[in-house]
Order: structure tokens, then C-alpha cells, then sequence
């Protein structure tokens, strides 16, 4: 009696932390609600089945067996939906309704009456372990391109080790002659042994799925404070560290770089006649058109407002203006439908090229302001070019 209360307690605290950490989770750590909930679900219906298979004092064991098979079921799926839903692959909820829905109704609605346990457990565990063997094989591959390989084969790994031990249950209870390992001692130690290892195996599972989604989350945040949430290009704080990187090479190898500050022409008169929203696309048009004429080299960010930053390493006075022109000629042929007419936007450009080592980078971005107001003053949509700064 003592182990089977010390045993409902094992398996009461460690599934519900487990759920309480899915709920957690999808409410306030900012996972997919939907991807949390699955979890949660297969937390909770795994530790009510565990709980059933302990605490059966005075019970009769075939409706327990039977009940247990079915919350095990649901649990399994409810996994797999969950990894679905995290890593957006292609949901198959009409065989989950159909294997969920068919062992409830068979266990419960044709062994239970019958007192067919055994059929039960193997048609159960055949699910369960199908299930299993179904989850590792479609999530190993997306897995391995977001995460490390390692996490994916430890994730299939434990996967492939649930589906064998059910299958294992499955034909143990086939038959019931042989001498399996795991049924040669006493009922007792048997209990403790299968309750120990689907509560290690289901620890070692929500291990795995937190280690995902805590990486995810870090990359996420890593991600968002380098780039801009609007536009997704790199923010300010991102290309002032990538400038003074550019600047240290020029001042130890002598390799010469040159900036461009972008701002959308009259961009005030768009958000004052059409609103903030109207603005917003129109930043977001050209953000999408500076980075597709980039070269892969290149690097574009949002440095402020309307205005943008855009870095051509190793490039000089020359090609930067042309890749300038470039640029503007691009932004001006863009079309934005906004309601019942078109925006057309145009750029001014001030281009300055880093070829004095002993120049400050504050200095090299003074040049640059300075020639986009110029282009500004001579009717905007043009490029102005800083002239070269002259040594001290």
C-alpha cells in the first residue's frame, strides 16, 4: 500500500509540474497557445493513465487496463499534434479523430461490455506505438534544419523507444506464456518498474520539447534585438556595430567601404493625408524593395523614422553610386495599393566612402547626412555624393 501512495505521488508531481509548465507556457512565455495546450493535454492524460494503473485498490483491473489504454491514446496523439502545430507541418487531424475517437470506442464500447482486456491493451498499444513511430519519422527533418542534428535524433530516439515499449506490451500480453523480463518478478516490482520508466521516458520527453522551444524562444529574442519588428530589416544598434566592424578592417587592411543614408521623399504628407497605417506599408514596400536590390554582401537596416542605412563593404566611390542609382531607380518604380488609389514613393540618397582610416565613424556618417539634406535641398529623388574628407 505505502509504495502505491509513494508511486501515485511520484507520478501526481512530476506530471502535473510537467502541465503546469505547458500551461505556463502558452500563457505567459509567449509558445504557441495551440502547440502548449497539445502538450499539456499529453502530459495530463499520460499521468491520469499512470495514476490508473497505480492507485487500482478495489477496483476492477480490466476497466482501469482499459481506461488507461485509452487515455494513452489520446495522449499520443495529442503529442504529435502538439509538434505539428511548433514546427508547422502539415496537420492530420482527421486520422488523429479517427484513432482517438476508434480506440475510445473499442476499448470502452466493445472490450469493456465484453471484458476483453487483452484485446484492448494490444489494439491500444499498436496505436500508441504506430503513433510514436509516425511522430519521429515526420519530425525529424524539420528538427534537424531549425536545431542542432543531435536534438533530433535524441528527440526520434526517444520517440522510437516508446513505440517498442508499447510494443513490447503489446505482445506480452499476446502472450501471456513467456517468460518476459518484465514480468518474472512480483507484480509489485513490475508495477514500480513500468510506472519508473514511462515517468523517466516522459520527463526525458518534455525535456527535449522545453530545450526546442526555449532555443526558439532565444533565437527569437536574439532576432528582434537586431532587427526592426516593422520592416524586419537590421535596426540601428545592428548596423552601427556592423560600421565600426567595417571600420576597424579599413584601419587594419586598408579595405574601403562606403554608406548610404536613404530617406523616403514627403513621407510626413503620406501618413498625414493617408494615416500611420498607410505609412507603415509604404515603409515595409520599400524596406522589401532596398533588400531585394542588395547585393548578398550588403547589409540594410532601418536606422530611424524613414530613414534607412544601407552598407556596401569593399566598395568604392564608383560602384556605390551606381549601386545607389540603382536603388532609387528601384524605389520609384514601386506601385502600393492603399484604398482606392496608388503610392508611388521616391528616395534621396547621401552616399560617403570610407577610405581614411584615421576617420571617426561618426565623422563617415556626418558626410553621409550632410549629402542626403543637400539631395533634399536640390528637389530630393537624386543621389548627392559626400565629398572625399580632406586629412588633418
Amino acid at each position: 500500500m505505502e509504495v502505491r501512495h509513494l508511486l501515485l505521488a511520484f507520478v501526481l508531481l512530476t506530471h502535473g509540474l510537467t502541465t503546469l509548465m505547458w500551461w505556463a507556457a502558452g500563457t505567459w512565455l509567449g509558445l504557441s497557445r495551440k502547440a502548449a495546450m497539445h502538450w499539456l493535454v499529453a502530459s495530463l492524460s499520460n499521468g491520469l493513465a499512470l495514476a490508473c494503473m497505480v492507485f487500482n485498490d478495489g477496483w476492477p483491473q480490466t476497466p482501469l487496463a482499459l481506461l488507461a489504454c485509452v487515455l494513452v491514446v489520446h495522449g499520443a496523439v495529442s503529442l504529435r499534434r502538439g509538434l505539428q502545430a511548433f514546427l508547422k507541418l502539415r496537420h492530420t487531424d482527421g486520422s488523429h479523430l479517427v484513432l482517438g475517437l476508434g480506440a475510445t470506442l473499442f476499448c470502452l464500447g466493445v472490450c469493456l461490455p465484453l471484458g476483453w482486456r487483452t484485446a484492448g491493451i494490444v489494439v491500444s498499444s499498436a496505436v500508441i506505438g504506430w503513433v510514436m513511430w509516425r511522430t519521429a519519422r515526420e519530425c525529424f527533418v524539420p528538427l534537424r534544419a531549425e536545431f542542432q542534428i543531435g536534438t533530433a535524433w535524441v528527440h526520434s530516439a526517444l520517440l522510437t523507444c516508446a513505440a517498442l515499449m508499447f510494443a513490447g506490451l503489446a505482445v506480452g500480453e499476446l502472450w501471456l506464456g513467456v517468460a518476459w523480463p518484465w514480468l518474472m518478478s512480483n507484480v509489485q516490482l513490475a508495477q514500480v518498474g513500468v510506472v519508473f520508466t514511462s515517468v523517466m521516458v516522459s520527463i526525458l520527453s518534455a525535456f527535449v520539447l522545453g530545450y526546442i522551444v526555449v532555443t526558439r524562444l532565444v533565437r527569437r529574442l536574439e532576432h528582434l534585438s537586431h532587427h526592426d519588428a516593422l520592416t524586419g530589416l537590421l535596426n540601428r544598434r545592428a548596423i552601427e556595430y556592423l560600421l565600426d566592424r567595417e571600420a576597424q578592417r579599413l584601419h587594419r587592411f586598408g579595405e574601403p567601404f562606403t554608406v548610404l543614408m536613404v530617406d523616403i521623399d514627403h513621407f510626413k504628407r503620406i501618413n498625414d493625408r493617408l494615416g500611420h497605417a498607410a505609412g507603415d506599408a509604404v515603409l515595409c514596400a520599400v524596406s522589401q524593395a532596398l533588400q531585394a536590390q542588395a547585393r548578398e554582401v550588403d547589409r540594410v537596416a532601418r536606422f530611424g523614422g524613414e530613414e534607412f542605412c544601407v552598407l556596401l563593404p569593399h566598395t568604392l566611390h564608383e560602384g556605390a553610386l551606381l549601386a545607389a542609382e540603382r536603388l532609387r531607380h528601384a524605389i520609384s518604380q514601386i506601385n502600393i495599393p492603399w484604398a482606392d488609389e496608388t503610392i508611388t514613393v521616391t528616395i534621396s540618397t547621401g552616399l560617403a566612402t570610407a577610405n581614411d582610416s584615421l576617420e571617426a565613424l561618426a565623422s563617415l556618417l556626418r558626410r553621409a547626412d550632410d549629402a542626403l539634406y543637400q539631395a533634399k535641398a536640390e528637389g530630393r529623388n537624386k543621389v548627392v555624393s559626400a565629398p572625399d574628407r580632406v586629412a588633418a
